[in-house]
């Protein structure tokens, strides 16, 4: 029994184990060799444990404040650490593409602050724009020595970037509007065709109310009076014509 109870209480920490290590890899891939076999393994396996620690928490039922923190924590870390790479070792350094993830990655944060302020909460959404930014913003590194060789690297990184903070941008104008945090929001219009939904809902039932409340009492006559035979006293008959 203690060991089932065991078992199951590591199989609850398996999405916190898998986000530190994204962590921990974020650190070590900025002093690994840049390109390098070690670069690729450590920095595809934190890519690997990214996908698969949101499935298992879902599965596990088991998120919480402390995991999604820690999430939104490690993405950043791995997305900095990453563009370090791509970047130092950029020759010459190109200034245009330094400003450009500078405002990236100020986008993202302002969304993050955005839900802190508003929602207790340090977290990013996980709509369909910022998926396919951040995941083609993750495989930079193993693209650009490619598209480096035909001279066409920056256009890859202005790319990427520009989608990413279009994302960012989006992700900003959700945390403003929604009523309450829901990380799983697909974008900003489900949240807009959920909120006129809503909207719609309340004034049914607004209308149901007063229509309720104008309903007319029993014995009353349609239009809100009182009948004729109830509105007159009855004229006592002494027999006479």
């Amino acid at each position: 029994m203690k060991v089932k109870n065991f078992f199951n209480g590591f199989l609850r920490q398996v999405p916190n184990i898998l986000t530190l290590y994204r962590i921990a890899a974020a650190v070590a891939i900025m002093f690994l060799p840049a390109y390098g076999t070690a670069f690729y393994v450590v920095y595809a396996l934190a890519g690997v444990s990214d996908f698969f620690d949101g499935i298992i928490a879902r599965a596990l039922k088991c998120g919480g404040r402390f995991g999604a923190t820690a999430d939104t924590i490690a993405d950043i870390a791995l997305t900095l650490a990453g563009t370090h790479v791509v970047v130092s070792n950029m020759e010459p350094v190109n200034y245009g593409v330094l400003a450009i993830v500078l405002v990236m990655f100020v986008s993202r944060a302002f969304g993050a602050v955005t839900a802190l302020v508003r929602f207790k909460k340090f977290a990013m959404l996980h709509t369909v724009w910022n998926k396919i930014g951040l995941i083609a913003f993750f495989l930079i590194p193993f693209f650009y020595e490619l598209t480096a060789a035909v001279g066409s690297e920056e256009i890859l990184i202005y790319t990427i970037t520009s989608f990413c903070i279009l994302g960012a941008v989006e992700e900003v104008i959700i945390q403003a509007i929604i009523p309450e945090f829901d990380e799983n929001v697909l974008s900003v219009v489900t949240v807009i065709a959920r909120l006129k939904g809503k909207k719609k809902a309340d004034s049914s039932e607004t209308v149901d109310e007063e229509n309720s409340s104008a309903e007319p009492i029993e014995g009353d006559a349609p239009d809100g009076r009182m009948g004729l035979s109830e509105g007159r006293e009855e004229v006592p008959h002494d027999g006479q014509s």
